[in-house]
C-alpha cells in the first residue's frame, strides 16, 4: 500500500489519512489513485464496516498540486486533460461506495480537498477546518468537484463560493447542511468512533442498498421515485436481513447480520 495514504484499522472503521503533510496533502494523480486503492481494499472486508478520511498534519487536503498546474500550458493537450482522470475516478467510485464514508476535516479543504469532503457521506469538522474553492483567484473552475457539492449545498450558496473564492468556517458549513457536525478538534477521533458504532449496529445490506437507492431516487422526479422506490424495496423484504432485525427487536436482542454473501432467499 503506498504511504501516500495511511490505513489503519479502528474496530470496524477503517481510518485513510492522506499523508503528505508538508504539502497539505494534495489531491493529485498519485494520491488519488493510492486512495482509491485503500478504499477498494476497505469495501472488500468484511470486517470493515465504515470508512473515515482524514489529513495528516494540520489541513484535511489543499486540493491540487499547484506545482503540477503551472505546467499545464507547456504540456500537450492530451496530457492537461487527462491529468485528473484519476481524480474523476475517485468521485465515481465514490458515487457506488457500498459502505458509509465519514469526513474527519481537521484542517482546511480546498478545492478539490472539498470535493473530497463532499463526496463523503457525513463530514465531521473540527473547529480549524475551513473550506473553500480558490479557483478562480488562480485563473480556474472548481470544474468535477460540481457533481458532488451540488447535490449537498444550496446552489445559490455553492455558487457564491465558486465565484468568489472566499472561504466558510466550520461553523458555516455546518449551518449551509454541509458539515453534519462540528466538534473540537481533539474530538474528532471520539466522533469518528462514534460513527463506528453506530454503522455496527445497522444492517450492511441496509446500507449498501439504501445508499445506492437514495442516490437514485433523489435524482429523479417524485412521482417516478414513487414507482422506483416499491421496486426497490424488494431486496430487503426478500433478504435475510429483515427477518434476522424483526426477530432481533421482538426477542430484544442484538442482529447478528449474516455477510451478504452468505444470504439466501429461502
Amino acid at each position: 500500500m503506498s504511504d501516500l495514504v495511511l490505513s489503519e484499522r479502528r474496530a470496524s472503521m477503517m481510518v485513510l489519512t492522506l499523508n503528505r503533510p508538508k504539502e497539505r496533502n494534495p489531491l493529485d494523480q498519485g494520491s488519488s489513485e493510492a486512495l482509491r486503492a485503500a478504499l477498494r481494499a476497505a469495501f472488500a472486508d468484511d470486517a470493515v464496516r465504515s470508512v473515515g478520511i482524514t489529513g495528516a498534519g494540520d489541513a484535511f487536503c489543499a486540493g491540487g498540486d499547484l506545482r503540477q498546474m503551472a505546467r499545464f500550458s507547456q504540456i500537450p493537450v492530451e496530457e492537461a486533460y487527462a491529468w485528473p482522470q484519476a481524480i474523476v475516478a475517485l468521485h465515481k467510485d465514490m458515487l457506488d461506495a457500498p459502505k458509509p464514508v465519514v469526513a474527519a476535516v481537521n484542517g482546511p479543504a480546498f478545492a478539490g480537498g472539498m470535493g473530497l469532503a463532499g463526496m463523503c457521506d457525513i463530514i465531521i469538522a473540527g473547529r480549524a477546518a475551513s473550506f473553500a474553492m480558490p479557483e478562480v483567484k488562480l485563473g480556474l473552475f472548481p470544474m468535477i468537484i460540481v457533481a458532488h457539492l451540488a447535490r449537498a449545498i444550496p446552489r445559490k450558496l455553492l455558487l457564491e463560493m465558486m465565484m468568489t473564492g472566499d472561504p466558510i468556517d466550520a461553523d458555516e458549513a455546518y449551518r449551509i447542511g454541509f458539515a453534519n457536525r462540528v466538534c473540537e478538534q481533539d474530538e474528532l477521533d471520539n466522533m469518528l468512533a462514534e460513527y463506528a458504532t453506530k454503522f455496527e449496529r445497522v444492517s450492511p445490506l441496509a446500507l449498501r442498498l439504501g445508499r445506492k437507492s437514495f442516490a437514485l431516487l433523489s435524482d429523479m422526479p417524485a412521482s417516478q421515485a414513487l414507482d422506483a422506490a416499491q421496486f426497490f424495496n424488494l431486496p430487503f423484504f426478500l433478504g435475510s436481513d429483515l427477518r434476522e432485525g424483526v426477530d432481533a427487536f421482538f426477542n430484544k436482542r442484538k442482529p447478528q447480520w449474516i455477510p451478504e454473501g452468505e444470504q439466501s432467499n429461502d
